[in-house]
């Protein structure tokens, strides 16, 4: 039996403390030359002699910058900081993450909290996350806190549920076994998941591997929880690449139209939570991902059996989305036009991306989504996905519901307060660092005005969810005439 991913417990440690909607972090005796250093702490730092980490829950109302200290869910002496992110290593309000024992906070062993420095509106991340949970993917849950270091406020944060050993034990059945791959922009480029061959026709895994490893990695194995002394070879992610991209099928471009060719991916990678990410992910216009960059995603091989830790021999990988702050029509680029992205060719919209970042007349290679998308089976599946999504979760009245001026769980509710408290008027400079006023919040979240900032372009969430509606609708009225509502066979919401 393939060792499909399924969606955690609402009932667990984990699932309980996600479902809560707002905590106080307070660290006290930190060193105060580490709470805005020169330089960003990229690695773990453990914590001093004294210090300590307190974490409890919050009325989303509060209204003090530093509110008293309440029951604590997490109260400890053992921990370390870093900050994290690449455009908030440096930025004026960082993300951070702080590594703890996870017997001490809910069967976690890491805290996650994003300074969501892109987000005017402070909600993408929420909106997007919950998009994913109800579309049943294997993918992060989230929540908000207010952070405070040695007395000083320094804002609200998403807390972002962290991809690791508590995350795949919850989604999979038991201790994991397998290989964890975290992908970026690195030595061998993008990670786009091409087929690689090397000068003697090697296409094996040291072809995927980066020489010396550290940051310049492209496909970083995160973690291996596999004793087989063949687990960090590569192997099981060369074989993944090799059957995206039907090699050793027959034919030209039309092999990935084939049954051969559908059997063979099911084989190695968990088809379907794929094609419902996908669907996901081009309605919401996340495009810093598996879409134009390549990058920030990771791969789970677990085996084909569950329990099993020989990745090499038996591999069967699920993919988990990750970092979903530019989403709903945030654009660097000059070009807005996420919205209108075509279903099946992702890489079309992907020129003004690549020419800004020099390579002109080029468009992003994507095969994990493109190739598969040839295939009538897969193709149908999504279609009817995206149109399901459409139907319920996507629909622009509830979108507008979900984001909506109101008390919890409406998130305008939610975030205002924590929000507002990082500027002491509405149009001045936020003391925390986040780079949008009081005022360029409430035009951005609940105005829903399209801002410019920089040389971004924000448009506001419920308004690209309308635009995104009209335009997916029309291009399914066309693509159904090959592919018709329904034909996938496939039963959603269940």
């Amino acid at each position: 039996m393939a060792n499909e991913p399924h969606s955690p417990s609402r009932d667990s440690a984990q699932g309980q403390f996600f479902a809560r909607p707002m905590y106080a972090v307070q660290v006290d005796g930190w060193p105060a030359n580490l709470v805005y250093p020169p330089k960003a702490l990229e690695g773990d730092v453990p914590a001093p002699p004294g210090a300590r980490l307190r974490m409890w829950e919050i009325p989303v109302g509060e209204a003090r910058h530093v509110p008293p200290v309440g029951p604590t869910l997490l109260d400890t002496s053992s921990f370390s900081l870093r900050n994290s992110g690449n455009r908030t290593l440096m930025a004026p309000k960082r993300s951070w993450k702080a590594s703890i024992e996870h017997d001490e906070f809910a069967q976690m062993d890491t805290l996650n909290l994003k300074s969501m420095y892109n987000d005017a509106s402070q909600m993408r991340e929420a909106v997007a996350w919950g998009l994913f949970d109800q579309a049943q993917v294997p993918a992060p849950r989230h929540t908000y806190a207010r952070l405070v270091i040695n007395g000083r406020f320094l804002g609200l944060f998403s807390v972002i549920e962290q991809v690791d050993k508590p995350f795949l034990s919850e989604r999979f059945d038991g201790k994991p076994s397998g290989n964890l791959y975290k992908v970026y922009v690195g030595a061998l480029g993008p990670g786009s998941l091409e087929h690689r061959v090397g000068p003697d026709g090697d296409d094996g895994g040291k072809q995927y591997q980066t020489p010396g490893g550290g940051d310049e990695q492209t496909y970083r194995l995160d973690k291996s929880y596999s004793k087989r002394a063949d687990a960090g070879s590569y192997d099981d992610l060369a074989q993944l690449v090799r059957v995206i991209n039907g090699v050793g099928l027959p034919g030209g471009p039309e092999k990935f139209a084939t049954d051969q060719y559908a059997e063979s991916v099911r084989g190695i990678l968990a088809v379907e939570p794929f094609l419902r990410w996908a669907g996901v992910n081009v309605l919401v216009g996340a495009w810093d991902n598996y879409f134009a960059t390549p990058a920030n995603y990771f791969l789970y091989n677990g085996a084909r059996t569950a329990g099993s830790d020989d990745v090499a021999g038996e591999p069967y990988f699920s993919f988990i989305p990750w970092d979903y702050d530019n989403t709903f029509g945030i654009d660097y680029f000059g070009a807005p036009i996420w919205q209108y992205v075509d279903l099946l060719d992702w890489p079309a919209s992907t020129g003004a991306y690549q020419a800004f970042n020099h390579h002109p007349g080029h468009r992003s290679r994507i095969p994990l989504v493109q190739n598969l998308l040839a295939n009538p089976q897969f193709r149908r599946y999504y279609l009817d996905h995206i149109e399901h999504l459409l139907d319920t979760a996507f629909d622009p009245d509830l979108m507008s519901a979900r984001i909506g001026l109101g008390a919890h769980p409406a998130l305008w509710g939610r975030v205002t307060p924590g929000a507002y408290l990082e500027s002491d008027t509405p149009y001045g400079p936020p003391f925390t660092g986040r780079q949008f006023t009081n005022h360029e919040v409430y035009l951005g979240g609940f105005v829903q005005q399209e801002l410019r900032h920089g040389n971004a372009f924000i448009y506001g969430i419920e308004n690209y969810v309308r635009m995104r509606y009209d335009s997916a609708r029309a291009q399914l009225d066309v693509l159904r005439r090959r592919d018709p509502s329904g034909s996938s066979g496939a039963r959603f919401g269940g």
